[in-house]
């Protein structure tokens, strides 16, 4: 593993530590880099490359957190975003993942091929809940960038954002007291990514689908 390698898994394992304390604001950059034994540049473009991968978001004036770029309505209209139901959230999901899905069967390059079989080995060795649901969460935005749409990856960050208030604290619940509905998740991620790397629009879709059916009864029983 090269310095790169060991700079980046450095500040994601701190990152992994400051969320299972309860913290969403990373310290300031001074702090940051002495944590990491890294020069304030090098801490710049590992930031960034979290920024870009959705795993953190940058607040001006107010510092960096972790989790996806918070979404407008988030900020600005909470009695909307309190309306937004888990049905909500959900019915949107099965809308637009399985279409990202499919469309990542067509567009995605080998870059994003690696990316996410990388993701994959990951998460089989993830040795905590944390660790494992920011895998989660960036397996689901790799495959939402590997469509090459900028437009659809927004919606994706404005989708996850509601996820992260809606149904995070539930998905703690269930999935991080219990190892097999994280080992039926990862067998399940596995059908999505092989579709993927086929080049199989719609096996990919009808995975993904099936996928998040599943989430959604293992959180909350039928519907």
């Amino acid at each position: 593993m090269d310095a790169t390698d060991k700079d980046a898994m450095g500040l994601r394992s701190l990152i992994d530590r400051l969320e299972e304390g309860g913290e969403r604001r990373l310290p300031p950059e001074p702090r940051l880099s002495a944590a990491l034994g890294v020069s304030r540049s090098r801490l710049r473009t590992l930031l960034k490359q979290l920024e870009d991968e959705g795993a953190i978001w940058r607040h001006v004036g107010k510092g960096t957190f972790i989790g996806p770029r918070q979404a407008a309505v988030t900020l600005d209209d909470a009695g909307l975003a309190r309306a937004i139901s888990v049905d909500d959230i959900f019915s949107a999901r099965l809308l637009l993942e399985p279409r990202l899905a499919a469309q990542a069967a067509i567009h995605a390059n080998a870059q994003d091929i690696d990316n996410l079989k990388d993701c994959l080995a990951e998460m089989s060795g993830a040795t905590s809940f944390v660790q494992w649901k920011r895998l989660d969460d960036r397996l689901h935005r790799t495959i939402a960038e590997a469509t090459h749409n900028p437009l659809l990856l927004i919606l994706y960050d404005t989708l996850r954002s509601q996820m992260k208030l809606g149904i995070d604290a539930r998905v703690q619940e269930v999935f991080g007291q219990l190892a097999q509905p994280r080992r039926s998740t990862d067998v399940e991620h596995e059908g999505v990514v092989a579709a993927i790397l086929a080049h199989a629009p719609e096996r990919a879709e009808q995975a993904m689908r099936d996928h998040i059916a599943s989430v959604r009864q293992n959180l909350f029983g039928s519907h």
